[in-house]
């Protein structure tokens, strides 16, 4: 093994470590919502028994080369840092839309850190880094905020020592919610560690809001950390075609046509056709792991438009299995 692949399994090991250990944690919150484990999709179900000698594996193992989009240092906001979470009466600007919110939550929390006594990673400048968490508590609504108290708001940041949103996308609300706005993000986190270096990890998950007084306030958020070792060696359950071909075909026999992926940056639609010549397609993106992940069901109506509809394949499996 040369060099280069050696430098790069160590890094993959790191990754995959702290994102474990991480999600093995008492705590159910972390980056204030809720832990979500990523489900690994039964060995039995693999109908594909071998990938493409040509499939890009690579993919999987590359890091994140998005822009970020918390930039902005929010300077209407600073006033507020340090001050009491519970008496707190913000500026409604931030709150102006669904995706001003989410955006400018994370921008109060990209500098903000909660080192643990036992990391080294600390800088010498990180001195007053809990001032902004107050003001991002005021982020979530207030029923979200009688679930959550700003104590264990505070504690599902630790060890968390910056944040990059790096992915932002407006979804389809979950069938059962759907007066509520739900965003997908993705994030790009640096996390102390007891030696003197900090460890990259990922997360992508969802963001729920409602409307609130003037403006938008977060009501849930769910997170699942991302994993640089599966999808290498289980790569049909990460790849749009492959997914739909096996999901949506061999075990809920909805395809009648070849499956046609278009890309457009990291996000994917994965069209085909139904026994009686209906078309859909499934939205995916493609996360930084490499991994495609499926975000939305469209089918085409008789207006000839896209509308959202709800397939859960793995009811299919379960009616197999039954």
């Amino acid at each position: 093994m040369n060099k280069i692949k050696y430098v790069t399994l160590c890094l993959i090991m790191i990754i995959t470590t702290t994102v474990n250990i991480y999600a093995e944690k008492e705590n159910k919150y972390i980056l204030g919502g809720n832990l979500i484990s990523e489900s690994i999709i039964d060995e039995d179900l693999q109908l594909v028994d071998s990938i493409d000698e040509n499939y890009d594996l690579e993919r999987f193992f590359r890091p994140s080369n998005m822009s970020i989009l918390n930039d902005d240092n929010l300077n209407i906001l600073k006033e507020f840092y340090n001050t009491n979470p519970y008496k707190m009466n913000l500026p409604t600007k931030p709150f102006r839309s669904g995706k001003d919110t989410v955006i400018n939550y994370f921008n109060v929390l990209r500098e903000a850190a909660n080192p643990i006594e036992s990391s080294e990673t600390r800088c010498d400048s990180m001195t007053d880094t809990k001032g902004p968490y107050p003001v991002a508590y005021n982020f979530l609504s207030k029923s979200y905020q009688n679930k959550l108290s700003y104590k264990d708001f505070l504690d599902s940041f630790k060890n968390i020592l910056h944040i990059n949103l790096i992915k932002i996308n407006n979804v389809p609300s979950d069938k059962d919610k759907p007066d509520l706005l739900k965003y997908f993000v993705e994030l790009e986190v640096i996390e102390g560690s007891e030696e003197t270096k900090g460890l990259f990890t990922y997360y992508y998950g969802y963001i729920y809001l409602d409307k609130e007084d003037d403006g938008y306030k977060i009501v849930n958020m769910d997170y699942t950390g991302e994993n640089y070792l599966c999808a290498p060696y289980h790569g049909w359950a990460y790849d749009a075609q492959t997914f739909v071909e096996v999901e949506y075909g061999n075990e809920c026999s909805l395809l009648d046509s070849d499956v046609i992926v278009n890309e457009d940056g990291y996000e994917k639609r994965a069209y085909y056709k139904d026994k009686d010549d209906n078309e859909y397609y499934v939205l995916f993106y493609e996360l930084t792991n490499g991994v495609d992940k499926k975000i939305a069901d469209y089918k085409k109506n008789e207006d000839n438009e896209w509308e959202v509809i709800y397939i859960n394949p793995e009811k299919c499996i379960d009616k197999k299995d039954s």
